[in-house]
């Protein structure tokens, strides 16, 4: 890879027990190849429902976070996404 982006991305699930090791590999089959999830944090939001903040490396060229955004948006079982930060990596 080239210059890179790196990006916090707060994922909702639908389900309040949601399998997070299998949500997280639904949104890894969703990237493209030029495009590696890091890491992922399990954060309590509300009555017992949690999000996966997801910490996503990705070429420069994709600019903000709307590209990865799209990319998870593909994946079954999100109630929500949004990007919290983006920089260089």
């Amino acid at each position: 890879m080239g210059k890179e982006f790196i990006a916090l991305i707060d994922v909702v699930p639908e389900e309040i027990d949601t399998d997070f090791e299998e949500l997280i590999k639904k949104l890894k089959d969703t990237l493209p190849n030029d495009a590696v999830i890091e890491r992922y944090d399990v954060i309590p939001v509300a009555f017992g429902l949690k999000k996966a903040r997801v910490r996503v490396r990705y070429p420069e060229e994709w600019g903000g976070t709307d590209k990865v955004e799209e990319c998870f948006s593909k994946a079954d079982g999100i109630q929500g996404i949004e990007g919290i930060a983006f920089s260089k990596a």
